[in-house]
């Protein structure tokens, strides 16, 4: 091979390597470009978010269990209001004689959906002061 064909060669390959890396830059650019503009739209959907009051909303959850857990019982035990629950069937075959009904007990029926909701509560409120410190 003659000295000019290997250099045209040469010349070719170096140009079509040069242009992948371009290429492949000129993709990375994109990518970074579509990215950003998605990061954007996810902060200003946050902003907005934080703008429309949940907050209050959250708070007002928050005191109705606190409400729930802690001032209920001591006011209903003090009232005296009787509370209807539903008496389940028992048995074996409860099930098909409906020996369901309605009985009368006093104070304050705390449900597991309250408990767990004190308990998120608790560690929401504790698991972010431990990480302010």
């Amino acid at each position: 091979m003659s000295m000019e064909l290997i250099s045209l060669m040469l010349g070719n390959v170096s140009g079509f390597v040069m242009r992948m890396i371009a290429s492949q830059a000129e993709a990375q650019t994109r990518i970074l470009e579509g990215q950003l503009k998605k990061q954007e739209a996810v902060d200003a959907s946050a902003d907005r978010a934080g703008v429309r009051g949940g907050v209050w909303v959250r708070r007002l959850i928050a005191c109705s269990i606190l409400f729930a857990v802690i001032v209920a019982p001591f006011y209903l035990a003090l009232v005296d209001i009787p509370v209807a629950v539903e008496k389940e069937a028992g048995g074996l075959f409860g099930f098909l004689f409906n020996n369901t009904g309605y009985q009368q007990v006093s104070g304050f029926i705390l449900l597991p959906e309250v408990r767990q909701g004190m308990l998120a509560i608790l560690g929401f409120y504790f698991g972010s002061s431990m990480i302010r410190r």
